[in-house]
């Protein structure tokens, strides 16, 4: 089970950091042979092209789970301490809702391209893995989402467990 807990903590990160290490030596030698040996790589602009959007969906996934995701919250902020937090917690159900209907519709969408066989220009490879990134990292960051949800309800739990004892005292 320890594993579990490091694969918890560390999947997206390790992806994005692989991603992007690809990215950076895809982009590096793109440069070195254009510049330096005067010809391009055929396959380096479109691995660079799709490692970048693999890239930005784990990226997403990385920071709905350390909650740094872009959001505005000058309504919420103004609002009392108990009504706020149960606002924020209603707003990630929303937001885990859209994620669901992202998954759904870029699945059917995943499915369209693959049944199509359409093909990467130069790469050559079925076009419905690029597409197949899409309803996978909906479906990783429903699952972070979940996890922020049940952590703000634990915690709000904890915060009227922890005010009941002190009306008592």
């Amino acid at each position: 089970m320890k594993w579990l807990k490091k694969l918890d903590d560390h999947f997206e990160e390790s992806v994005t950091f692989i991603l992007f290490a690809i990215l950076i030596i895809v982009v590096f030698l793109q440069v070195i042979f254009r510049y330096i040996f005067q010809f391009s790589l055929h396959w380096g602009e479109e691995t660079a092209r799709y490692t970048f959007i693999v890239l930005v969906y784990f990226s997403a996934i990385v920071a709905v789970k350390r909650s740094k995701h872009l959001r505005t919250e000058g309504f919420v902020e103004m609002l009392p301490y108990k009504v706020k937090k149960w606002v924020k917690i209603l707003s990630d159900v929303i937001w885990l809702a859209f994620t669901l209907l992202m998954v759904r519709l870029s699945f059917i969408s995943t499915m369209t391209v693959l049944a199509s066989g359409q093909q990467s220009p130069v790469l050559g490879f079925t076009m419905g893995y690029v597409y197949g990134v899409i309803p996978i990292c909906f479906t990783l960051m429903s699952f972070r989402i979940i996890q922020k949800i049940i952590q703000k309800i634990k915690n709000q739990k904890n915060d009227e467990d922890t005010s009941s004892a002190e009306t008592l005292i």
